[in-house]
């Protein structure tokens, strides 16, 4: 059976619709995808322009303003530096067992799309928790029904507000154990039980000013080494020339040389370069610790001026393999992301049991 009616052109618009209904941490408003159109290939980068605000100053009647002042600009690079595939095969005989061999096909294609969302979601929330420019540590939720909308959602509105983050567009992604808390509490069943334009692309929500979004792609702080850690012996900061530190270290646990047992990160300064731990240093540091990975999965909130992500689907082709009766199909991802501005998410540890 030949593939004779394939159009390259329809497949790939269903993969990419597929990619688009499905990301979360990656999809809109959770990241800016205004940058997608300029990717024509792997490698390619993205130049990310900002403009410098003009400086207000008072103004004196009847005096004469002072020379104006020349806009400047700088720009951030967003790299096309990911790259993921896929390239399945059934056979004839396979196909002519099934009652609609072309809808085994499109079952396969939407499982390739599910696959390359996946990876593409994950790390997009990877680099956010990476990059994000406010920590909350640890929450503790265990308490009381109250406690994921009082201590997360609330803390994380209020360090947004004080980074002067706009209010609109504002997004939070729970990891599912979190949201589950969340539905116990009478204020976010009243506020949804009368209908919401959520319940698409992981939203399930609308509370403290934040559209929420339910995602299993939740990361965890990941283990990292501070290689250029300094800190004097009865103090408990560490520096890092390097801003190594991340927010998403706060409450994970440190060693190395000089660091007393059962340590832990208790802040670190919005650049990353120092961090506050729980407890003096035995001896004078310099050299590497290590941050130990995370335990509880990470409730990232922010606005859509936070974080870019582009994607692409490059090609998509149907062939016909050589030594084999049937027909394959293979396809070439490719994407970026990039933390533009890290005061716009906040990070938080949440413990759910």
């Amino acid at each position: 059976m030949a593939f004779t009616h394939f159009i390259p052109e329809v497949w790939s618009a269903l993969l990419n619709r597929t990619l688009d209904k499905s990301l979360v941490y990656a999809g809109a408003p959770c990241s800016n995808r205004e940058y997608e159109g300029d990717i024509s290939q792997y490698g390619d980068t993205v130049h990310i322009t900002h403009i410098a605000d003009p400086t207000i100053t008072p103004y004196t009647r009847n005096t004469n303003l002072d020379d104006p002042e020349s806009i400047t600009d700088d720009e951030q690079l967003l790299l096309i530096d990911q790259a993921n595939s896929f390239n399945f095969y059934i056979d004839d005989i396979d196909k002519a067992q099934v009652r609609n061999g072309g809808a085994a096909f499109d079952e396969a294609n939407r499982r390739a799309a599910f696959g390359l969302r996946d990876k593409a979601d994950q790390f997009a929330a990877a680099k956010m928790a990476a990059g994000a420019g406010a920590g909350l540590g640890v929450i503790d939720v265990t308490s009381t029904a109250t406690d994921v909308y009082d201590k997360v959602l609330v803390s994380a509105s209020v360090a947004l507000d004080e980074a002067n983050v706009p209010e609109e567009l504002r997004w939070i992604v729970l990891p599912p154990a979190v949201y589950g808390k969340l539905q116990l509490d009478d204020r976010f069943i009243r506020q949804n039980e009368s209908g919401t334009n959520a319940l698409h692309n992981g939203q399930v929500g609308d509370a403290a000013g934040f559209r929420i979004f339910k995602s299993n792609n939740a990361p965890v702080g990941a283990s990292h080494v501070v290689a250029d850690a300094t800190g004097a012996s009865g103090q408990k900061v560490l520096t890092s020339a390097s801003n190594s530190w991340q927010q998403s270290d706060i409450g994970s646990a440190v060693t190395g040389t000089g660091i007393a047992a059962s340590t832990t990160v208790a802040s670190v300064a919005s650049d990353g370069s120092s961090a506050t731990l729980s407890a003096n240093t035995t001896a004078a540091v310099n050299t590497a610790v290590t941050v130990a990975a995370g335990t509880s999965k990470l409730v990232i909130a922010g606005s859509q001026i936070a974080h870019s992500f582009a994607q692409q689907i490059l090609e998509t082709r149907a062939y016909q393999p050589e030594k084999r009766f049937g027909d394959a199909l293979k396809g070439l991802h490719v994407f970026g992301s990039k933390v533009v501005k890290p005061e716009a998410l906040v990070v938080a540890g949440v413990k759910t049991a």
